[in-house]
């Protein structure tokens, strides 16, 4: 089926990037920021570069990014600062498995993938991002273009920024962004405490993601820098994912698949989120496909899923999904803020889109004229039983608050 291509590029990258890393590189062992700049001082091919555990302060560049990552007009120029700009070809940077190499990228763009065919980045914690005064910078701890990129087992935490720039322009910094011409596989990473998306992809760019936790610990709402605002994982315009295992906790949303985005989202668990859980959005102008199966959505202020979509071919479905104490918090009744306040809000559903087999229970309707498709406890836990064999496929379950409510 169509939905599938995404992992079959990707299955083709991973194979290549394995075989090319593999191969002898020169080996380059750093233990400074000052030996880490001035290696990629240009672009580099075919090198292998390992990070002594430390602390690396990097010095900041201003640049001018070419094109607007979430703009209406993506020629937009805009102004911004990177931490680090990597770009060449068959590129590994890895620090021990401990994590304890640890970058402060002190930019907005922290580190940057710009034109860089095949690089792994792993074992580092990157951290300290400073918010750029440019409302349209797409900031985050790694920003990716017009590159193939396999980030693991990294820990992406504490890029918050400047708490009056965040109040005055509302966005703050991602942990990573994938951007134009780029084909990301993100896994493993914990990407928590960052001031706005955990993941977001935006025009022509291609990612897996999967067993990844994605905390916002501190649930920030408003202007306030700090971790958990935005969207734990966020596909925009034209840009496609596979989204499988991962878990998105104390976000102000959840997963949202927004305008034309194509997506497959499966075995994950959102769950404590400050408004809605998954969202599949048109924005009233594009065509946006999600294939919405076997995920756990648990605690939410607003609704648990909402969709709205005009797309007529191959819209998607949403399927076998659970949905458990969904619409808690009656701040969000009004549908001025985001639309129907119960589990399941069908603004706009496609003819060809199914939705069938999910289980709610204990969630809560604004109002006694909108849906309620919940079952009672003992039948909740009957047919939870049932549907333990998909559960239990999901790697991150002992993270989750659900897990210990109603699994363990």
């Amino acid at each position: 089926m169509k939905k599938y291509h995404i992992t079959a590029i990707l299955f083709v990258l991973l194979l290549t990037l394995n075989f090319i890393l593999t191969k002898p590189n020169k080996t380059f062992r750093v233990s400074t920021a000052e030996e880490l700049e001035k290696l990629f001082q240009n672009p580099k091919e075919n090198i292998n570069v390992k990070l002594a555990s430390g602390i690396y302060e990097l010095i900041f560049e201003t640049i001018i990014d070419s094109s607007c990552g979430n703009c209406e007009n993506p020629d937009t120029l805009i102004t911004a600062t990177a931490g680090l700009i990597i770009s060449g070809k068959n590129i590994k940077i890895s620090g021990p498995s401990d994590k304890t190499a640890v970058i402060r990228t002190n930019s907005g763009y922290g580190l940057f993938v710009l034109n860089c065919e095949n690089l792994i980045l792993e074992n580092l914690t990157i951290t300290g991002g400073i918010r750029d005064s440019c409302e349209f910078a797409t900031d985050a701890a790694i920003v990716v273009k017009n590159s193939n990129v396999i980030i693991r087992n990294n820990k992406i935490t504490r890029n918050y920024g400047d708490q009056a720039l965040i109040k005055k322009n509302i966005v703050g910094i991602m942990g990573i962004c994938g951007r134009e011409n780029s084909i990301l596989r993100i896994y493993n990473n914990l990407i928590t405490k960052n001031s706005w998306d955990g993941i977001a992809l935006y025009r022509d760019s291609e990612a897996v993601i999967d067993e990844n936790i994605i905390d916002g610990v501190h649930k920030a709402g408003g202007r306030i820098a700090q971790g958990g605002r935005g969207v734990g994982i966020g596909v925009t315009w034209n840009a496609k994912a596979v989204i499988r295992n991962n878990l998105v906790k104390r976000y102000w949303k959840g997963i949202g698949l927004f305008v034309d985005a194509e997506a497959t989202v499966e075995y994950n668990i959102i769950e404590d989120i400050i408004t809605w859980g998954i969202s599949l959005w048109d924005a009233g102008k594009g065509k946006p496909r999600g294939f919405i199966k076997n995920n756990i959505i648990y605690k939410t202020g607003a609704m648990g899923t909402s969709i709205t979509s005009a797309t007529e071919e191959n819209p998607g479905y949403f399927n076998a999904n659970i949905i458990v104490r969904t619409a808690q918090d009656s701040v969000y009744d009004s549908p001025e803020y985001y639309g129907y306040q119960c589990a399941l809000a069908e603004h706009l559903v496609p003819k060809e889109f199914t939705i069938e087999n999910n289980l709610f229970y204990d969630n809560r309707r604004s109002d006694p004229r909108l849906p309620d498709y919940d079952t009672d406890l003992e039948k909740f836990e009957n047919k939870l039983k049932i549907q333990k064999e998909w559960i239990n496929r999901i790697t991150i379950l002992e993270d989750s608050d659900f897990f210990r409510d109603f699994i363990e």
